[in-house]
C-alpha cells in the first residue's frame, strides 16, 4: 500500500537550543482537508522506531533531506507527540541548518507525517459508528467524513522546509532569521535572493492585493521545487529525454519576462 501523508496544526516547543531538540505536539482526532480523521489511538511506531526519520518534505532522493532523527514518539491526552532532534550541528548538512534557523525564529512550525493505513473504515462499513464516537466527530463533520483511519503505522517524519509554506521563506529572510550563505548552500542563486528581498518586504504590506499575494507564493513554489527537479533530473539516465523534444528555451524566456515585470511592480509598490 502506498505511503499517505497528513499535515496537522502542529505546536513547535523547543526543548533544547544547545542539543537542537524540538517537541511537536498535534492534535489530529479533526477532520482534515481529505474529509478524513487519523485516530490519534491508532498511531503504531515499530517500524519506525528501527530508524525513525525525520526528512525534508517526504523527500528521499538524496542523505542531504535527512534533517535529523526523532528521538521518541508518543500518544499523550489525544496528541501524537514527537520529540525530534535536528542534525544542527552538522555543516554539511545544509538544510538542516537553515531549517533549524528557521524553527528557532518561529517561521517553520509545520510538520508531515507519512504512513501506512493499517485499518480505516468508510460510511457504512461496521464499525463506522464506532469509529466517529471514537473519533468525536459533530453530526456535521461525521456526515462530511469519507473516511477514518483506525490503525496506521508511521514511516516517517517531515519537516516542510521548502515545501508546504513557501512564504515562510521570505518571511524568515526579509527578518534576517536566515542569509544570503544560508540560501545559496542550498541551491538558491542571485535572482531568487533579489526577489526574496523585494517579495518579503511586499508581503508585509497591508495594501498588498490578493492576486498579488498569490503570485508571489507561485513564484516562490517555484524557487524552493528548483532544487527538487534538480535531484530528480540527477537519476535520470541520458536517453530519458524524447529525440527530438523541444528545450522550451522560448517558455522560459518568456516565464522570465514575466517575473522580470512582476518584480519591477512590486518594487514600485515598495518604493512607492
Amino acid at each position: 500500500m502506498s505511503q499517505l501523508r497528513r499535515s496537522f496544526h502542529v505546536t513547535a516547543r523547543i526543548l533544547s537550543e544547545a542539543d537542537g531538540t524540538v517537541e511537536y505536539i498535534a492534535s489530529d482526532a479533526t477532520l482534515d482537508s481529505y474529509n478524513e480523521v487519523v485516530l490519534p489511538s491508532g498511531w503504531l511506531f515499530d517500524h519506525f522506531e528501527k530508524n525513525a526519520p525525520f526528512v525534508n518534505s517526504h523527500n528521499y532522493w538524496s542523505i542531504e533531506d535527512l534533517l535529523g532523527r526523532v528521538q521518541a514518539a508518543r500518544v499523550e491526552n489525544g496528541q501524537l507527540i514527537e520529540r525530534v532532534q535536528w542534525a544542527k550541528d552538522i555543516a554539511e548538512n545544509k538544510l538542516a541548518v537553515l531549517g533549524w534557523k528557521m524553527t528557532v525564529g518561529g517561521f517553520l512550525k509545520a510538520v508531515s507525517v507519512g504512513f501506512r493505513s493499517v485499518e480505516s473504515c468508510r460510511p457504512g462499513d461496521t464499525g463506522w459508528n464506532g469509529a466517529v464516537t471514537a473519533a468525536a466527530l459533530s453530526a456535521e463533520h461525521a456526515q462530511q467524513c469519507r473516511r477514518i483511519f483506525t490503525k496506521q503505522q508511521q514511516l516517517e517524519l517531515s519537516a516542510c522546509i521548502l515545501g508546504a509554506n513557501p512564504s515562510a521563506v521570505a518571511k524568515a529572510y526579509s527578518e534576517q532569521c536566515i542569509t544570503d550563505a544560508d540560501l545559496s548552500a542550498v541551491g538558491f542563486d542571485d535572482d531568487d535572493l533579489q526577489f526574496l528581498t523585494i517579495a518579503g518586504k511586499a508581503t508585509e504590506r497591508d495594501d498588498l492585493d490578493d492576486i498579488s499575494r498569490a503570485l508571489i507564493s507561485r513564484e516562490m513554489g517555484r524557487i524552493t521545487g528548483k532544487r527538487q527537479t534538480q535531484l530528480q533530473r540527477t537519476k535520470r539516465t541520458p536517453n530519458s529525454q524524447s529525440p527530438g523534444k523541444p528545450d522550451g528555451g522560448e517558455t522560459a524566456s518568456r516565464q522570465a519576462a514575466a517575473r522580470a515585470d512582476f518584480l519591477r511592480q512590486l518594487s514600485a509598490l515598495i518604493e512607492g
